[in-house]
């Protein structure tokens, strides 16, 4: 049960799992992947759907881990001048056991030198989602799309019915991930695996395209929704990396509007393995940030300096399990299982501090080794009920209204833990 739990997290909206039942061919995406990229073709063109659907849009100069092309979610409201801008989750991944699990060396759950018989993440399964698959998000709209939106649309904050939602009148895109980058990457690299102990030596070629991509997104939003006036960009885990890392890319791309980013489970702390994930996804800062190769605080740093007007809300666990594996935890099941929780605790505090002393910046943390907060908002259940919203440690705000207030710039949006 608690291998599950862990697996889930480490996919960390509890999405589907990747399944690797047979060996990722090499750059096995959609049938001219390994062919010269031709661009983003459709880069000038609006998007044309119908309001209050989900519709799925591939979006051309995009692709996913194995070169598979990807896209954009959309839900049209009536009007065009909000956008909420959703960023999804699922870990990450920066060498072969982690982004293509190999016999002999798998993830950290296999410690990397056994033959693995666990067949779940950080065994056999990659660290991120969607990574390894040869076309997890297809033109029709199938694949993982539908789950990832079913869960994606239960939420309170997406729903157009309720007269207390800031979001109700927005135009809702969802974001997928499936690069394994924080939706940050500019690199393309390969990983020779051994599918088992008789499968011939392979290579994988993984596309970390997370900043690609969001280029690509972002020029068809800016003509579909040239009048924008509110931006709300919103992540969960890897996706709030990415929404935080995309943040500056985000405002510069609708200069006329303003933008706000709520980061859930995705706090900018020191790590010993930010050097490791620079190289290999060629992480691309946000502009004009001299100092961001410093590390994660630095780049929180620089956003709290050059957003004046814009507020930045934190969500966070104060000993989440998840990020405490990922940012401090050496190999060995032993530390996948039972990650150091006390440094991430006490680099989260330095990092409140960070923010108790800049304008924009706040948090609303809560005691717990959970992974992900969102939910907290308010979600509908399958018998038409809403699940209660999630309270502060001190019982003075809940989440919902605390979201409500950053959504809409009420001065009485406090830090809370």
């Amino acid at each position: 049960m608690r291998l599950r739990f862990l697996a889930c997290l480490l996919i960390s909206a509890c999405g589907p799992t990747p399944v690797f039942t047979t060996p990722p061919a090499p750059d096995a995406g959609r049938g001219d992947a390994g062919l010269p990229d031709a661009g983003p073709t459709d880069a000038g063109l609006p998007i044309v759907s119908p309001a209050n659907t989900w519709t799925w849009i591939p979006v051309d100069g995009s692709e996913c881990g194995s070169g598979a092309r990807a896209g954009i979610g959309l839900n049209r409201a009536g009007t065009d001048d909000e956008l909420f801008l959703f960023l999804q989750g699922g870990g990450a991944c920066w060498n072969t056991g982690t982004c293509v699990p190999s016999w002999q060396q798998f993830g950290p759950l296999c410690d990397y030198g056994n033959v693995c018989l666990v067949d779940n993440v950080g065994g056999t399964q990659p660290t991120a989602t969607h990574v390894i698959e040869r076309d997890p998000f297809p033109a029709d709209g199938g694949g993982a799309f539908p789950a990832e939106i079913a869960q994606l649309k239960s939420s309170l904050a997406l729903d157009r019915t309720r007269t207390d939602n800031p979001f109700r009148d927005a135009n809702y895109v969802y974001v997928p991930y499936c690069t394994g980058d924080l939706h940050a990457g500019a690199a393309v690299r390969s990983y020779a695996y051994h599918y088992d102990a008789f499968a011939p030596p392979s290579t994988f070629q993984m596309h970390f395209s997370g900043a690609k991509n969001m280029d690509a997104y972002l020029a068809r939003l800016q003509v579909t929704f040239p009048h924008l006036k509110r931006i709300w960009v919103v992540g969960v885990s890897g996706g709030a990396y990415g929404a935080t890392l995309n943040f500056d890319r985000v405002a510069r791309a609708f200069p006329d509007a303003e933008v706000h980013l709520l980061a859930d489970s995705a706090p900018f702390v020191e790590t010993p393995r930010f050097n490791e994930w620079v190289a290999a996804w060629n992480l691309q800062f946000p502009a004009g940030c001299a100092g961001c190769d410093a590390g994660f605080p630095s780049i929180a740093t620089h956003l709290q300096a050059t957003s004046a007007g814009r507020r930045i809300a934190l969500l966070s666990y104060d000993e989440d399990k998840v990020i405490s594996w990922f940012f401090y935890a050496p190999p060995g099941a032993a530390n996948f299982l039972n990650p150091p929780t006390g440094t991430f605790q006490a680099n989260l505090g330095a990092l409140e501090g960070r923010y108790d002393q800049a304008a924009n910046t706040r948090y609303f943390v809560v005691p717990g080794g959970e992974h992900v907060l969102f939910a907290g908002y308010g979600v509908v259940l399958g018998d038409g009920g809403v699940t209660a919203p999630l309270p502060s440690r001190d019982g003075g705000t809940n989440l919902r209204a605390w979201i409500n207030a950053w959504a809409t710039g009420d001065a009485g949006w406090p830090s809370t833990r």
